[in-house]
């Protein structure tokens, strides 16, 4: 694989990793505010995906503790969302 491949590939990683952050810490902040409930599809659903992209970026890496973290605050966000949406 040539340096600009490597370079580009480098480059997707981080935003992957950065837009999962995004994710995390505006529902994060939105919820804290009162904006959203933590128990809203909103909440739940930007948490998984802030955590699934910090998960695949942190396990690109090869940072084993951050992505077993992201991946257990990940099924911890699933499980919430399913019990949503069985009490509907």
């Amino acid at each position: 694989m040539n340096k600009a491949m490597v370079s580009m590939r480098k480059y997707v990683w981080e935003g992957i990793g950065w837009i999962g952050a995004v994710f995390a810490l505006l529902a994060f902040s939105l919820n804290s505010l009162n904006f959203i409930s933590s128990q809203s599809v909103q909440y739940l659903g930007m948490q998984i995906f802030g955590c699934l992209l910090m998960a695949l970026y942190a396990a690109s890496k090869k940072a084993h503790a951050s992505w077993v973290l992201n991946a257990i605050f990940l099924l911890v966000a699933i499980i919430a969302l399913i019990r949503v949406y069985m009490m509907n």
